[in-house]
């Protein structure tokens, strides 16, 4: 039987796959982890319903109404209606947005810049950027926090907020999964996943508060004398203020505010600080989807600094960005000269680290033309599920002047374009992938097309560099060849494996020169690489009092505040709607709503469902399994309830990423965290009802 090696892309690990082929040529299996986002490859490349070719929308915004085009007409109708805005209105009132594929992103951006917008934005407005540019902000580098990789010599993971089990392959086997001896576990997490049925304490905080706990963390650390004073005095800027500040956070009140016993959290203080080296593991998203998400994270992290954990083997390691292919983005040209981006006025502390817009104001700028106006959309892989409060995101979609969309199925975006074309999936498109990991290494590899597109679908990428091409910038968009675009990103690889890059579908291992220059100097554990350069912030040290965040008005410290809707901050609202809101936890049937139209993902969990204790369950009459409709104050939705201990009383969590069931209608749009523009998807409020 016919074999084709491939990288998977149903979820950030691309991991190494073999799609088998019959005797006609015909893809008929998928092998690979035991993931079955992996097995479903096929699945979405042979749905009825994928998009196979272009259409253009004949009915009202809104109505599915379609019929089918060349690919002539939908790229010189794109081109021709781009051009038509930036005339008129100018090249910013035309925005570009990526959602998934990300590979596609660079020919995207490119395109966006070279037409004169410097409005590119992505999904990670909304993702995991708020947590680097936190760490950006405080040490300088991005730092590992994510639990794809697990190191052997960490002795006590405090795990924060994400399940490995339902989340990064190879879920069951996992390296947090696997016991080893004398290894000890803390998670944080409203939920009870299977991680804390192996953990030795569990702190099971409402959501929002993490902040709170964290410095609740500080204080009994500097209060037992547990903190790396010679770290401090050596590496770090702003500590006095700090732990000034972290005193008034008592085990009592931090107890209070979190909804924890108090002696759980001083148990777990004392064995995170007294455990060495120690680890901070969490989902990229778990606390930054706050109000004040952005000091949230930086009061998490800094514990790696307090505890000496940071840029250590079993500790936090600061990541390779060495693997990173030539720039092909236009970014450059972008910040030099063109107009700022949206998100440059509000979130300027974001942007500078960030290479895209703040797609959250999106719907601002499209209905209320603020802090800009937008007329005209050409998407990557929208959804408005993706927006709080999205039915307002649906509603600014609908307005645009023009907009044109690429995907592999329909979804209440798509259908307010005026043009949808049909994107390639992965096993049909070439890429250049690369992972910048962390201990200094990161992975690259480059992933060949193993079978031709269906229908008349084409790569992302390659839409991209032929809508360059009509828009007379032939030259600078590789006259339409995708493979030429990836062979100059490739440039910026080693030439020395460039050629194994190519072929070697496992992908190479390369090593950033830290860890020779480390050794150069006697440094033979090869980490820590502030020893020998410091810390690229502005003192030169890691920031508890930041600087920079100081100069643009913001809190220098990483100040507590309540989630802006809560049983505390608004208990008006909380009359009305007295549950927390939590979603966005994640299972291996499912990233995001990537995978709600495969059968045999929805098989296993066939309805979207709320998770609410049985305290909360019974006085509202609501069983197991029954239909109920989560209310807040953006409007209502219906799932399914679990009735379940597995849940903190007082709140209540909602599976994410279903069109018929979309959470984030509910969600809050008007609070959004003031540093980096993300929204409260994770702590809002809401009431749960039966229906009958």
């Amino acid at each position: 039987m016919l074999t084709k090696p491939s990288t998977c892309y149903e979820c950030d690990a691309n991991c190494p796959i073999q799609v088998e082929f019959d005797a006609g040529g015909e893809p008929i299996a998928v092998q690979g982890p035991d993931c079955p986002r992996c097995y479903a490859q096929l699945d979405r490349r042979n749905h009825p319903d994928r998009l196979l070719y272009p259409l253009k929308r004949v009915g009202p915004r809104g109505s599915g109404q379609f019929e089918r085009i060349s690919w002539d007409e939908a790229l010189d109708t794109i081109a021709e209606r781009l051009s038509a805005t930036r005339t008129e209105h100018g090249a910013p009132a035309v925005a570009f947005f990526a959602g998934y594929t990300k590979e596609a992103r660079p020919q995207l951006q490119r395109l966006a810049h070279a037409f004169g917008s410097p409005n590119y934005l992505t999904e990670s407005g909304c993702c995991f950027s708020a947590t680097m540019v936190a760490e950006k902000v405080t040490f300088g580098y991005k730092i590992k926090t994510t639990s794809t990789v697990i190191s052997p010599k960490t002795r006590c993971h405090l795990i924060w907020s994400t399940n490995p089990r339902g989340s990064i392959p190879p879920f069951d086997t996992h390296g947090l999964v696997t016991l080893k001896p004398g290894r000890r576990m803390i998670v944080v997490d409203p939920r009870r996943t299977p991680m804390v049925d192996q953990a030795d304490i569990h702190l099971q905080i409402r959501p929002g508060t993490d902040g709170a706990l964290a410095l609740g963390f500080h204080h009994l650390i500097f209060a037992n004398g547990r903190q790396d004073q010679a770290f401090l005095d050596q590496w770090c800027s702003g500590v006095d203020a700090f732990r000034d500040y972290v005193a008034e956070f008592t085990p009592e009140r931090v107890a209070s505010i979190c909804g924890i016993p108090e002696s759980d959290l001083r148990a777990a203080v004392e064995l995170f600080a007294t455990t060495s080296p120690a680890q901070i593991t969490l989902s990229p998203t778990s606390t930054v989807q706050h109000s004040n998400g952005f000091q949230n994270h930086r009061a998490l992290i800094l514990l790696s600094a307090v505890t000496g954990n940071l840029d250590r083997e079993g500790g936090n390691r600061f990541f390779n960005d060495k693997v990173l292919p030539k720039p092909i983005e236009l970014f450059d040209y972008c910040r030099s000269s063109l107009p700022p981006r949206i998100g440059d006025e509000v979130y300027p502390v974001w942007t500078k680290y960030w290479p895209a817009g703040q797609s959250m104001l999106l719907p601002d700028c499209i209905l209320d033309g603020r802090p800009q106006q937008v007329r005209a959309l050409l998407a990557m892989g929208i959804n408005t599920a993706m927006w709080p409060n999205s039915k307002r995101m649906e509603r600014a979609l609908g307005s645009l002047d023009f907009f044109a969309a690429t995907d592999f199925f329909h979804n209440p975006a798509t259908l307010q374009a005026d043009i949808v074309l049909p994107a390639a999936t992965s096993l049909e498109r070439p890429a250049l992938i690369a992972y910048p990991g962390c201990a200094y290494q990161g992975e690259l590899r480059y992933r060949r097309p193993v079978v031709a597109p269906r229908g008349e679908a084409r790569p992302d990428g390659q839409m991209f560099l032929e809508l360059g091409v009509r828009l007379g910038m032939a030259e600078q968009f590789w006259h339409g060849d995708l493979e030429a675009a990836w062979a100059e990103a490739a440039e910026g690889i080693p030439e020395e494996i460039r050629e194994e890059v190519y072929n070697n579908p496992d992908g190479v291992t390369v090593y950033a020169q830290a860890i020779e220059d480390l050794v150069d100097h006697g440094f033979l554990d090869a980490d820590r690489l502030y020893r020998l350069r410091g810390f690229p912030t502005a003192s030169g040290k890691v920031e508890f009092d930041s600087a920079e965040l100081r100069a643009a008005g913001h809190d220098g410290l990483p100040i507590y505040r309540e989630p802006a809707e809560s049983p505390l901050s608004t208990p008006e609202t909380a009359r009305d709607y007295p549950l927390v809101l939590t979603s966005g936890a994640r299972t291996k049937f499912d990233t995001h709503s990537q995978h709600q139209y495969i059968q045999r993902m929805r098989r296993a969990i066939p309805n979207p469902l709320v998770e609410i204790h049985p305290s909360d369950a019974e006085p509202r009459g609501i069983r197991d399994g029954a239909p109920v409709q989560v209310s807040s104050p953006r409007g209502a939705v219906r799932f399914v309830a679990r009735v379940t201990e597995r849940i903190k009383p007082g709140v209540v969590h909602c599976t994410h990423g279903w069109n018929s069931a979309n959470v984030n209608e509910l969600t809050d749009d008007r609070h959004l965290d003031p540093i980096s523009g993300f929204p409260p998807f994770k702590s809002s409020l809401c009431e749960v009802a039966p229906v009958a």
